[in-house]
């Protein structure tokens, strides 16, 4: 059999079989190109909504301690912040997880089928990349601008303690402090890898001080 019956001259299988097989292929890698290109979009439209979300979160308190500071509102205004902060922060929370589990998706599930399709196994390697070259300064980034929530929630329920009179507000303070209270039970959750990294960091330089102060003593 000849070369000229197996392929044309552009390359492309000739034989009904071998066509056959080629179009799948070629099926193939369209599906997982259009769907990469998709997981893609998900990843930057949600990532672009929680930076929007904080700018909204952080206009918002300004507002509320523009009318309590400048303007002599109640004070006992702040306890809606540690409502909002909650709604705002497990919302952010909530889409980190969606962007982390999409990475993995293309990590686990897309690149080895890539791999098999197209034999070459040095494609969808971003995840994977953009992981091992994210430096420490990004990552205290982000853990700071989660802090930002539970922190101000916290600030806001401190200031409006002494402010409660009634059976009301003492009601509503709670209310805040439950809601201050789910998003540090899903902040920690969801930040056990970083929060325990900290805690390791902390404790080597415990043991570090203690020994500088026993080689004194």
């Amino acid at each position: 059999m000849a070369w000229e019956d197996v392929v044309d001259r552009r390359g492309r299988s000739t034989r009904p079989e071998y066509v056959a097989a080629d179009a799948r292929v070629d099926n193939r890698t369209n599906l997982l190109i259009a769907e990469y290109t998709a997981i893609r979009a998900v990843v930057a439209q949600k990532s672009s909504a929680s930076h929007a979300l904080v700018g909204a979160y952080l206009t918002v308190v300004a507002v509320i301690l523009g009318f309590v500071v400048a303007n002599r509102a109640d004070p006992r205004l702040l306890i809606t912040v540690p409502i909002l902060s909650a709604v705002c922060g497990i919302t952010i929370l909530r889409r980190r997880r969606d962007r982390e589990v999409a990475h993995r998706y293309v990590r686990e599930v897309l690149r080895p089928v890539a791999v098999q399709c197209s034999g070459d196994d040095r494609i969808f390697l971003w995840e994977e990349f953009y992981a091992r070259h994210k430096d420490a300064r990004s990552m205290r980034y982000e853990f700071g601008l989660q802090l930002v929530f539970p922190l101000s929630a916290a600030v806001a329920l401190v200031a409006t303690l002494p402010r409660l009179a009634s059976v009301g507000d003492w009601l509503s303070w709670l209310a805040g402090l439950s809601f201050l209270l789910m998003l540090i039970v899903t902040y920690v959750l969801q930040n056990r890898e970083h929060l325990g990294r900290i805690v390791g960091g902390v404790r080597v330089v415990g043991r570090m001080v203690v020994r500088w102060r026993r080689g004194r003593g």
